[in-house]
């Protein structure tokens, strides 16, 4: 009997289940080479689909059987002989079994193994299926046919590893289940993936010093202070030459950080020979503005993120994470090492011999960042990366309970000599007492150049209502609004718009979220901070007086928003925002100095504890547990598309493909730049249609959490402020008798 792999296609060709093992093999060695697993790749590849040999998988090709789980039996065979003793074969054991489902530890699968090998209970696998084969008789018959197709099959010896934790073993793990799905996806699809586009990081290089030369030439930022990013740009380069491992890169805001960052990577590949560069950025905006950058110097980057549009082969290569030169969003990178799902993974394996620069390094939740950390020091370690942690507030990781080993090479090790030339700004702090938002708007009414960052949307709604209060009709058109209630679109537009009138000298009145406070290179005169983490104080100082070339310091006022409901959008937030207020009470809190922010992370991290459900699993071997434990973004809200007035045409046919036939991932792609999350479900619903997913089954629609606003509702979408549902009264509300 032939045993095949796959249905028969347009052509009525079928694939053989040996040609396919064989493929797949072949694809997860290569794979495997590059994270130092060739043989276990090969073997995976081998056995993955062991279960094929089966009446019932044959079935399933023809039709007459359903909800087969074929996965699950390579696994049991391997149990059942005995192989999976040994820590390799039990990595095998444990990435083909998930395949199709989930990564589990070996000694959890082993109960459920067995009974499927002696045919004992009900025959379901681990994933809620049919096991494709069930009993010895089956299993035998399996193997021999399995041997009659691969005459040659023998169980080798595999890769010998270190000693290792847990947390490790389990990034081993997950390295070889990617080799294993990159593999079978790959095959199955019919493509056999070609060498990515060169990296060539000599041309690139010069490319930089050609562009660079003429941002000199066209800069209008003080004379000292170009003269500082050259020094920090000329340092970055230099470092880039030094041997891989763990990096810092601790400098202020406004010495060109982005391009000295380029320097150091592209003259570390061409020194170290490595093959890609990941850009690791925590906001979408920042994603945005750091792809406006490097388009400018690097052909082909691939943006990986919710919002990125891509064309269908961009897709599959960002699904691989198979590009010389990739931007994606910590969420992306980050859960996808400590995930347990085929399609997050695949892409794991090729992070191996790559730069990795993560920027905005203090964005990371301090109850995750021990295990972040362990996990970017391991891919140092054992798979060959380099890894740098970009920041002008550099976290000082070591404080961390069980940390005190951590360590990394700084690039910049005289960093305080830069923090002291780059002061540009004086600190009034405003923490004896509570500011009520429509004082403040009166007082930024009377600055031409102004900024107001708070921590809460509905701030800064308030906020800015009260604003246009206090303005003239005839300012109203310096008055901006920066939040996620905006769209992708309105608000790099509005950037934009912000961007042009500060150069031109004109007025222009600001109300902001943290949204502005990285990456978006603005520059105001003056700026108000809603008491935060001293990071985002750090970054917010950072956009006023940017370039120096104010005739003296610009003036960062830190405040508490007067209001009777919580001002914080966290516990962690307030823990921290806490601590800059009690280092204040006791003496003045030097925002410049290198020093004060090492103070603040020590005292912030020596009350930190690692998140307890991600401990527990870790210690568990539980995969599922630590992927739903290890969350950057605890709420991650619904999707609204919205009728910004700028892409009213692009809203106009989304919602009729949307409506005629459901969402697809290609079209969430295609309506990324007018999409806004909104955590407020129940006025959601109450305003706009809730969309499904595309199926081929008009009577199988699934639900989604994407949504449209409905005709008759397009009020809620404001030119000014974005989306809004006047659920709540504004300052100018409060204020009428």
């Amino acid at each position: 009997m032939i045993y095949y792999a796959k249905s028969a296609d347009e052509h009525g060709d079928r694939l053989t289940n040996r040609e396919h093992l064989q493929q797949v093999s072949a694809l997860a060695c290569r794979f495997g080479a590059e994270v130092g697993m060739p043989l276990c790749g090969e073997m995976a590849g081998l056995l993955h689909d062991f279960g094929k040999y089966s009446q019932a998988f044959q079935r399933v090709l023809d039709g007459t059987a359903s909800n087969i789980d074929h996965a699950v039996c390579a696994a049991v065979l391997l149990c059942g002989c005995g192989a999976a003793k040994k820590r390799p074969y039990s990595m095998v054991a444990c990435v083909t079994a998930a395949h199709h489902s989930y990564l589990q530890s070996y000694d959890t699968l082993v109960p459920s193994l067995r009974e499927l090998l002696t045919g004992k209970g009900s025959g379901t696998s681990h994933a809620g299926k049919q096991a494709a084969l069930f009993g010895p008789a089956a299993y035998q018959a399996a193997w021999n046919a399995f041997l009659q197709d691969l005459p040659d099959f023998r169980f080798q010896a595999l890769e010998k590893f270190p000693e290792e934790s847990l947390p490790e073993t389990m990034l081993r793990t997950r390295m070889l289940f990617s080799c294993l799905v990159d593999a079978d996806y790959t095959a199955s699809a019919g493509r056999s993936p070609a060498a990515p586009d060169a990296l060539q990081p000599d041309r690139l290089l010069d490319r930089l010093y050609v562009y660079m030369q003429a941002l000199r030439q066209g800069s209008r930022a003080d004379r000292g202070v170009n003269a500082l990013r050259d020094v920090v740009f000329r340092q970055c380069g230099e470092a880039g030459d030094a041997a891989p491992g763990l990096f810092t890169l601790t400098a202020p805001t406004g010495v060109g950080k982005t391009l000295a960052l380029l320097h150091f990577a592209l003259r570390h590949c061409a020194a170290n020979g490595k093959r890609r560069i990941i850009l690791v950025l925590p906001f979408l905006t920042l994603t945005e503005q750091s792809q406006k950058v490097y388009e400018k110097l690097i052909p082909h980057i691939l943006a990986d993120h919710s919002q990125s549009r891509l064309s269908e082969e961009q897709q599959e290569l960002a699904a691989r994470w198979d590009a010389p030169f990739l931007i994606t969003t910590s969420v992306r990178f980050f859960e996808g090492l400590f995930s347990c799902r085929p399609k997050d993974c695949r892409k794991l394996h090729n992070i191996a011999q790559s730069v990795i620069l993560f920027d905005e390094a203090q964005s990371l939740p301090a109850d995750l960042a021990a295990a972040t950390m362990q996990a970017a020091d391991t891919l140092c370690r054992a798979y060959g990366c380099t890894v740098v942690l970009s920041t002008a507030t550099q976290p000082d990781f070591s404080a961390l309970p069980g940390m005190e080993t951590w360590h990394a090479r700084e690039i910049l090790p005289d960093a305080g000599r830069y923090y002291a030339a780059m002061r540009r700004t004086r600190m009034a702090w405003r923490l004896d007492r509570s500011t009520p938002l429509p004082e403040l708007a009166k007082e930024m009414s009377e600055q031409a150049s102004v900024c107001a960052i708070v921590n809460l949307r509905r701030h800064a709604r308030q906020l800015f209502d009260a604003l246009c209060a206090a303005c003239p009709e005839e300012e109203q058109d310096a008055l901006f609004f920066l939040t996620t209630d905006l769209c992708p679109a309105h608000r790099s537009d509005a950037i934009d718009a912000i961007r042009t009138r500060l150069r031109e000298g004109k007025p222009c009145r600001v109300v902001a979220t943290q949204c502005i406070e990285a990456g978006v290179d603005l520059d105001f005169a003056s700026m108000y901070r809603a008491l935060a983490p001293l990071e985002s104080i750090i970054q917010a100082a950072g956009r006023c007086n940017r370039n120096g070339t104010m005739p003296g310091p610009g003036v960062v006022t830190v405040f508490i928003p007067e209001d009777t409901r919580n001002i914080y959008p966290g516990d962690s937030y307030q823990k921290a925002a806490e601590t800059v207020k009690l280092m204040q009470a006791g003496g003045d809190l030097d925002i410049h100095d290198p020093m004060t922010i090492t103070a603040y992370y020590r005292r912030l991290f020596s009350n930190t504890r690692p998140q307890a459900a991600l401990a527990e699993a870790m210690k568990a071997e539980d995969y599922i547990g630590v992927e739903q434990a290890y969350r950057l973004i605890q709420q991650q809200g619904v999707q609204v598309l919205v009728p910004y007035s700028q892409k009213i045409e692009l809203f106009q046919s989304v919602s009729q493909q949307a409506r005629a036939a459901g969402w697809t991932a290609a079209l969430l792609q295609e309506a990324a730049p007018i999409l806004v999350s909104s955590y407020q479900e129940n006025l959601v619903r109450q305003h706009c249609e809730q969309v499904p997913w595309y199926s081929r089954r008009a009577d199988q629609p699934s639900e989604s959490d994407f949504y449209i606003l409905c005709t008759g509702h397009e009020s809620c979408y404001r030119a000014d402020t974005g989306l809004q549902w006047g659920d709540e009264p504004s300052a100018m509300e409060l204020l009428m008798p």
